[in-house]
Formats: C-alpha cells, sequence, structure tokens
C-alpha cells in the first residue's frame, strides 16, 4: 500500500482538522477554572466560547468523509484497520504516558492496569477513566472503524450505503448520539447528498455551523447533564429523549450541510481554510488535540502555585491562553513530525514489506493450490479481488 495523499488531498477539509482543534483548545480554556472577565463568561459571547467543546463533533464528521475512501483504497481491511492503529497509537500512547509518568512521580499516579487499558483507546461502551482528557473521542472512533470494516466484509464495496448506516446507527442510535455527524460526512464521501436544493444551501456554510453550534448548546443547556452526557439516552430519562430527539435530527442536518459546503470549499469560510495558518494548524492538528491538556495542566499548576491567578483576577484566563498557546504549538509540531511522520511512517513501511512478502508467497501457494480455476485458489483472497481495481493505499 503506499501513502501518497496528493490525488485525494482536499485543502478545505485540512484546514478545518486546524479550526477544531483551535476550538477545543479555546475550549479547554474557557472551561480552566480560572478567573475571567464578564464579557467571556457570560452573554452571548460567553455562549459562543462554550461550544468549542463541539469541534469533537466536526472531526466525527471529517471522519465520516474521509474514511471510507480509505478502507475501499486498502488492500485489505487488516492492512486499513493496521494502518489506522499506526496512525493514532504512537501519539495517543506518548501523551498517557507522560502523563502517567508525571502522575507517578507525584505520587498519585494510575494502576498499570489503567495505563494498558488506555493504551488500547476501547470504544465507549467500556467505561473507564481518561489519562488523557482529550482521548475519549478515540474509542468512537476506533469503533467506527472497526464497524465499518466489518460490514465492508459482510457486505463487499457495493453496499456503501448499508456500510454506512450500520457502522453510523451503532454509535449514534444505540449510545452516542454526538456522533451523528458521521452520518452526514460517510453521504458526503459516498455522493449521496446530489440535492440541488442542498448545495445550495451549502453555498453559505458559516451560517449552518452558528446554526450547528446554535442548537447543540440549546440541547447541553436542557439536558441539565454534564458535556459527555447530553443528548446520551444512557444519561436521560426516556421522555426526555424522545423531546430531544426532533432537535438532535435538526442539529445533523444542519451539521451535514456545513460540512458539505465545508468540503467544497464554499464562501468566506472555504476561503479561510485554505490560509497558511489554517493548513499549518490541519497538518498538526492530531497531535494539538491531544498535547495540550498536558501542558495547560503545567501551566496552571504554575499560576497557582506562584500567586499569579490572585495578582491577574480576571486576566487570569486570558493569560492562561496566551500562555499556553505557543507550547502546546511546539510539542504539537514536534510530536508531528517525530511520532506521526517518522515512528507512524516506520511502522506503514514495515506493514508494506509483510504486506510485498505476502503477495510474493501468494504464487507459490497458488502452485500448490492446483491448475488454474481450482476453487480454493480463487476464493484464497476475495477482498484483494474485490478490491484490486482501486489504487492501494491508505489515507494519512
Amino acid at each position: 500500500m503506499e501513502h501518497n495523499a496528493s490525488a485525494r488531498f482536499n485543502p478545505y477539509v485540512h484546514g478545518a482538522r486546524g479550526l477544531f482543534c483551535l476550538m477545543v483548545f479555546v475550549y479547554h480554556v474557557v472551561h480552566s477554572g480560572l478567573p475571567t472577565f464578564d464579557l467571556f463568561a457570560r452573554g452571548l459571547l460567553g455562549e459562543a466560547l462554550q461550544t468549542g467543546k463541539f469541534g469533537v463533533e466536526f472531526f466525527f464528521g471529517i471522519s465520516g468523509i474521509v474514511i471510507l475512501p480509505s478502507l475501499y483504497r486498502a488492500s485489505s481491511v487488516l492492512t486499513f484497520i493496521l494502518d489506522r492503529y499506526a496512525r493514532i497509537l504512537p501519539v495517543l500512547w506518548a501523551t498517557v504516558i507522560a502523563i502517567a509518568i508525571v502522575s507517578w512521580l507525584s505520587g498519585k499516579g494510575p494502576s498499570l492496569l489503567l495505563v494498558g487499558a488506555n493504551l488500547l483507546a476501547p470504544p465507549p461502551f467500556i467505561d473507564i477513566i481518561q489519562i488523557n482528557p482529550a482521548a475519549w473521542s478515540l474509542g468512537y472512533e476506533f469503533l467506527f472503524y472497526g464497524v465499518c470494516a466489518v460490514v465492508f466484509l459482510i457486505s463487499g464495496v457495493s453496499r456503501p450505503l448499508a456500510l454506512a448506516l450500520a457502522a453510523s446507527s451503532l454509535i449514534l442510535l444505540v449510545y452516542y448520539p454526538r456522533a451523528l455527524l458521521m452520518v452526514g460526512g460517510v453521504l458526503i464521501a459516498e455522493k449521496y447528498l446530489s440535492s440541488t436544493l442542498l448545495h445550495s444551501l451549502a453555498k453559505y456554510p458559516a451560517i449552518f455551523f452558528a446554526l450547528f453550534l446554535t442548537v447543540w448548546r440549546g440541547l447541553e443547556l436542557a439536558s441539565a447533564t454534564d458535556y459527555v452526557g447530553f443528548v446520551t439516552p444512557a444519561y436521560l430519562s426516556f421522555h426526555n429523549w424522545i423531546s430531544a430527539f426532533p432537535f438532535v435530527v435538526l442539529g445533523g442536518v444542519f451539521g451535514t450541510i456545513f460540512l458539505l459546503g465545508m468540503s467544497r470549499g464554499n464562501g468566506l469560510f472555504g476561503r479561510m481554510l485554505r490560509w497558511q495558518v489554517m493548513q499549518w494548524l490541519g497538518t498538526i492538528s492530531f497531535s494539538f488535540y491531544l498535547w495540550p491538556p498536558i501542558v495547560m495542566a503545567g501551566v496552571k499548576l504554575i499560576m497557582y502555585r506562584t500567586g499569579m491567578v490572585d495578582a491577574l483576577g480576571d486576566g487570569s484566563q486570558l493569560f492562561f491562553l496566551l500562555v499556553s498557546l505557543p507550547p502546546s504549538l511546539i510539542i504539537a509540531t514536534i510530536s508531528h513530525r517525530f511520532l506521526e511522520v517518522k515512528v507512524t511512517g516506520q511502522i506503514r513501511k514495515w506493514l508494506d514489506r509483510v504486506s510485498e512478502a505476502k503477495r510474493a508467497v501468494r504464487p507459490i501457494n497458488q502452485a500448490f493450490d492446483g491448475a488454474p480455476g481450482n476453487l480454493i485458489g480463487e476464493q484464497s483472497n476475495v477482498l484483494d479481488c474485490a478490491t484490486s481495481h482501486r489504487p492501494k493505499t491508505i489515507a494519512s
């Protein structure tokens, strides 16, 4: 499998990754508990800043857009799954181990069992304490990848909509409605949203971006639960869930129209995503998602122990933002270059060598299987036959 992404690179989706990471970073600042000015804590601006957390929902939407094409391009389902692990685990493991070591040195470290569980990024129905608080969403990502792969094996490439509905409904309807935009992303990737009306509306992605955030924030406030539990059946009564469901669907429609317009680069929003700074943030977005909570925890501890919080008063949160952002970006850049490029690159090269070795052995096995047309030989690699007409690559 090759990893040349130039032919399928979407600069708008790439820039959007940077925007969504920045949203999550700002939310961590707003939710730091540090004193801040009333302007940032109340009113319309205060509510807008609270919606930064929903950058994760948009990341789920991007997964829906890019994962199925990646699965189709893979030489097999196994190589797809292994590539996803190679892409995500190096940074996840580094952050989890770093936090664990610091915690052990302070005398409050997690158990080895908990560390091991976190390293596997378990699915959401396995409720464990997250050592890296930002890593909770990765369990949903891996669940999505896994279900896509299983349904792909069962239904083949001729049933993409069935795959989309099966993968998305497992997360969406059974447990976690916040993953709703995975459905929209899959429908966009499979080009099911060809309606003239939808494309006309998608010319104004900024409007639907704001509408989605408004609906989602309203649902969060109405649910009277914490962020993780809102619009989730496990945390709401059946009556409240049924009452919220139409608004969940409405939010999904708004978010999907936004994703459609964003992925096509429509409007001022699309032009903003092409800015060089947004492209750079998109490049380091995964590391910028996982490392900042660690940096911010250290900065906040120093601020409290040195008395800076008392001295700065309502300016503490703004100071916290300005001091935390540069080291977070620096560490994310280093992490991207070393872990995401070098380590992941080496793992992928090893997987390529293993795959090539298997392909080299296959003619020998076919010779022992018998003459051409032998039933065993013909069925020995159904997936490779089903995908041989597609480029054997995996999305980075």
